[in-house]
């Protein structure tokens, strides 16, 4: 896809920068024990706001509690929708997976709160399936290939398809507004 492509072209005049970023989020999500994921969406905030603006994310992005319940909020029903769909033999999480993506962005982006961000995503979904169940196999592969490598590579790929999901995001930012608000969804921002 032509967004990981430009996800890389967007990463690697700041590769170090990005590299540390990543690296600093796993160490958080390692040495909690998992609870650091809450800060996922602030690491989607911290890398949006770089590939907005052609830099570096700022690590001090992934400890802004700004909107730290609703931040929660979405990345709870996320996790438990996605673990709902993996006790269904796997195939429920490309579903789950796929319908959801957009949520933590849509939260991140200040367009909507958890579960307004959480219908936009499936409205969006709904219409793009295929598109971005794609487009997820294409980066859940590299960043696959990224892991063989005892996961050094990891630091490489996840940075450029974060960065191309987030590419991804606002060239299709108008279409999800225009199908949540088909869907009766209203988002903010």
């Amino acid at each position: 896809m032509d967004h990981i492509k430009a996800g890389w072209e967007t990463v690697q005049p700041n590769l170090v920068g990005w590299i540390i970023y990543t690296v600093v989020f796993g160490v958080v999500v390692s040495v909690t024990f998992g609870l650091g994921a809450i800060l996922g969406i602030n690491f989607v905030r911290g890398a949006k706001a770089a590939v907005d603006s052609g830099g570096a994310p700022e690590i001090g992005a992934l400890f802004n509690f700004d909107n730290i319940v609703q931040d929660i909020i979405t990345m709870v029903i996320v996790g438990v929708a996605n673990s709902i769909g993996s006790a269904l033999a796997g195939i429920g999480a490309l579903i789950t997976g796929t319908a959801l993506f957009w949520a933590p962005m849509l939260v991140a982006d200040g367009q909507a709160e958890a579960v307004d961000a959480c219908k936009a995503s499936v409205a969006h979904a709904k219409a793009n399936f295929m598109e971005i169940l794609v487009f997820l196999l294409i980066a859940s592969v590299l960043n696959m290939a990224g892991a063989i490598a005892c996961g050094l590579g990891m630091i490489v790929t996840a940075p450029v398809t974060v960065a191309a999901g987030i590419l991804y995001y606002n060239s299709s930012k108008e279409e999800i507004r225009s199908l949540a608000t088909a869907d009766g969804v209203t988002l903010i921002g």
